[in-house]
């Protein structure tokens, strides 16, 4: 009765870490993801140890919660990498002026460098 009750708080801890992962994806700091992520999986290695067979609606919740994550990642990783290369477009057109010639044909003109040496 007891090592089945330390088992459920077991599950509940793990799951309860599944979704502290995803309120630190969302919310951040993901620095502190690591934490998380080592400390759940001590607590899955130690239920593993322990135990052999572990109940279907814990597997199914803990696959759930970690797929959700999963994407949420992902999302968060593309979303990263997306607004990197908006910055590199806006940092382009910083660096470059385009213009049109009088038949509209446009033209990329480089824009001079002023330096302190070269200034009027």
């Amino acid at each position: 009765m007891i090592a089945s009750m330390l088992t459920s708080s077991r599950f509940e801890r793990v799951l309860r870490l599944l979704d502290q992962e995803r309120k630190l994806i969302l919310d951040g700091p993901l620095s502190e993801l690591g934490a998380i992520v080592a400390r759940r999986e001590v607590l899955l290695g130690e239920l593993l140890d322990q135990e052999r067979d572990l109940p279907e609606a814990f597997l199914a919740a803990v696959k759930a919660r970690a797929e959700r994550n999963s994407r949420l990642i992902l999302a968060s990783i593309a979303g990263a990498r997306s607004a990197e290369a908006e910055i590199a477009r806006i940092d382009d057109a910083r660096n470059r002026l385009r213009t049109y010639t009088a038949t509209g044909a446009p033209v990329d003109v480089a824009p001079t460098r002023i330096t302190r040496d070269t200034r009027a």
